[in-house]
């Protein structure tokens, strides 16, 4: 199936303009700033390389560092066997001090972590290791040893972190095997034993600032979750305010179970603005709006998550994100994720990207993706110190890269001739960098998209129009294409509706019904067309906070008039009785204030709704090949210095 896209549109409303891209050399002043913190950690590498080996043989020749004769009864340093320390030195290069004092630090470590469970066993006291992401405050430590029972709650793990760390308590979070540390839930329920790491995540001091700015007391991310919630609720009960449709690669909205259609609609809306603050260098905050969407995809089918890249590429941003705040090499969350992210884009591209070319006619667009997997596998593999497959994978990263260069001219010609940057990069990245078919190639996509936005339109006001005539059966609504059928073939347009409701929109049964119940052949035509509305006169009522069913209700009543519908809604304060009650009518008393203040509270409730929505979608990106834009400058500063270091260790 490949990629899932989030189609969002409000009626009569902009939606924002895209994301103005940063200036080249904002990227790369902070690019070059943040490897040189990777570069400048790597002073040890050959010391963590010694210790992994020296760790290695140990285990396969079963010693036991914490036990006699290497430590005595009162935890004391021992006799270290100086054969073996001659063995390791001679099979791993290394001098017999440097073997000597490993053996000493891998011993003392043994019995810190023997003492730590030892405690925990006596006590339920465990310790817990957080390690720090980024320069924090004043902290200058990067790992802190937490003491704490596994029956409290997260909340005060989180307490006792910030008061380590000297940071505010709301702008902190705490993650554990890939996932966000809840606060109300005992730690021995999140996943949390005796000696886990933790990560901890300080939001930066731009996130801070955008935090105050939007609400003093909650939380960025959970606003933004909450939002996306309400969103995919509008999404189950297809609301005609929130066009929310899920489309394939090409745009192309899929037919979805309404639950489905939630789960995705939160899942993937969460997982933009992750991605949204990815873009703007908001790392910490980005991670954990990545973790609410990493979260929110479990609760969608595993039908549909094995046929689509989506969470293939969620769960490559929050890699990217663990090696921008310099945890790549702490976490083993890093590694499982990149492997599933690997084993999914094979199962939905095909193991030689032979899926999409069927699906898109090609597949370079994509290979950005895979550049990417690729250089984060190798800088993983670096830091656990397989030097030969980080070799591999950087090269073939490496390669990628100069395969998705782009000519900076080729770019500038296409923007002159009236393309976006966005369109010209990709443009070119999918025609080899021919001018001319990049040239073809965007008005082509152009015109394909405008196709879908055409149909999608169309279906929305075939939604409108079904809206007016009931639910089926079965509570789905009528299937205005199967109406078209039935009057095509000389039927009413009323006994086709009401068969087709009785049938649940299935045209066999509706023609034998038709057949056999002649009685529904006894039609009045007088209310059942309706005029055609626009787009436009319902956005306006429902933007005065009236339901759309309402509104459409309203104007179909008054013949398009939204000042007479406006009256009528505003008359029965905004819930019409039923078209068929004698009571609606132009005479009606409209209802007392007191039967109507719940209705109105109901509105103004719906109307604060729209604008968490409208927060939510203004800066979505519009485009649904939007994640495939990127100008590869932190890539290759990343790529340039792993492979250096590779390259001095040889």
């Amino acid at each position: 199936m490949g990629r899932l896209g989030l189609e969002m549109d409000r009626l009569g409303l902009d939606m924002g303009s895209p994301l103005k891209p940063s200036s080249v050399a904002s990227h790369l002043v902070t690019a070059i700033g943040r490897v040189q913190l990777v570069f400048n950690r790597m002073d040890n590498y050959g010391q963590e390389v010694a210790e992994a080996k020296i760790r290695e043989k140990l285990n396969t020749d079963k010693v036991k560092l914490w036990l006699p004769p290497y430590t005595t009864a009162e935890n004391q340093q021992g006799e270290m066997p100086k054969d073996l320390i001659k063995k390791y030195a001679a099979d791993l290069m290394l001098s017999e001090d440097s073997v000597s004092q490993i053996l000493e630090d891998l011993r003392k470590h043994a019995l810190a972590k023997l003492a730590e469970r030892n405690k925990f066993q006596a006590s339920g006291i465990a310790t817990l290791k957080i390690k720090v992401a980024s320069k924090v405050g004043k902290l200058t430590k990067q790992i802190i040893s937490v003491e704490i029972s596994l029956d409290k709650t997260g909340a005060e793990l989180k307490r006792i972190a910030a008061e380590e760390a000297e940071v505010d308590l709301r702008h902190l979070k705490l993650i554990a095997s890939g996932k966000v540390i809840s606060d109300k839930d005992p730690l021995k329920l999140q996943n949390i034993k005796n000696g886990s790491q933790v990560m901890l995540v300080v939001l930066s001091g731009h996130e801070v600032a955008y935090m105050d700015h939007h609400d003093e007391e909650v939380s960025a991310v959970s606003k933004t979750r909450e939002a996306a919630e309400l969103l995919s609720s509008r999404a189950e009960e297809e609301d005609d305010a929130f066009d929310v449709q899920i489309a394939d690669q090409k745009g192309r909205p899929l037919a979805l179970p309404k639950h489905e259609k939630k789960s995705l609609t939160l899942a993937m809306a969460l997982h933009e603005k992750g991605r949204l603050a990815l873009k703007q260098k908001h790392y910490s905050q980005a991670l954990l709006l990545l973790l609410e969407a990493d979260k929110s995809f479990g609760a969608c089918s595993a039908e549909i998550m094995a046929s689509v890249d989506n969470y293939a590429i969620l769960n490559l941003d929050i890699v990217w994100c663990y090696l921008c705040l310099e945890n790549i090499r702490e976490l083993p969350d890093a590694d499982k994720r990149l492997q599933k992210c690997e084993e999914m884009f094979h199962r939905s591209y095909g193991q030689y990207m032979e899926r999409l070319t069927i699906i898109k006619g090609g597949a370079d667009a994509e290979r950005i993706l895979m550049m990417r997997l690729h250089l984060l596998k190798g800088i993983v593999a670096f830091h656990q110190h397989n030097v030969s497959a980080a070799d591999h994978l950087l090269q073939q990263a490496k390669d990628e890269y100069f395969m998705l260069q782009v000519d900076p001219e080729a770019v500038t010609h296409l923007v002159e001739i009236g393309f976006t940057i966005r369109e010209a990069r990709l443009g070119l990245r999918t025609n080899q960098g021919n001018v001319e078919k990049a040239a073809e190639y965007i008005m082509k996509d152009r015109q394909d998209k405008e196709e879908i936005r055409q149909k999608i339109k169309k279906d929305r006001e075939e939604r409108q129009k079904a809206k007016k005539y009931g639910l089926c059966a079965n509570g789905e609504s009528l299937n205005m294409s199967n109406v078209g059928l039935l009057v095509n073939m000389q039927y009413p347009k009323k006994a086709a509706i009401k068969a087709l409701k009785k049938a649940n929109n299935d045209i066999d049964q509706a023609l034998e019904l038709l057949k056999t119940h002649p009685e529904l052949m006894e039609t009045d035509s007088a209310n059942i067309s309706p005029i055609q509305l626009s787009d436009k006169d319902i956005a306006q009522l429902v933007e005065l906070g009236f339901e759309p069913e309402m509104v459409i209700t309203a104007l179909h009543k008054h013949g398009g008039d939204t000042s007479k519908a406006a009256e009528d809604l505003i008359k029965y304060g905004g819930v019409l009785p039923n078209s068929s009650d004698e009571s609606y009518s132009e005479d009606s008393t409209p209802s007392t204030s007191s039967e109507s203040s719940p209705d109105k509270r109901q509105q103004q409730q719906r109307q604060e709704e729209n604008k968490v929505i409208d927060e939510l979608v203004s800066d979505l990106p519009q485009e649904e090949d939007e994640h495939l834009d990127f100008d590869m400058n932190d890539e290759k500063q990343f790529l340039d210095h792993y492979m250096a270091l590779i390259q001095s260790l040889k």
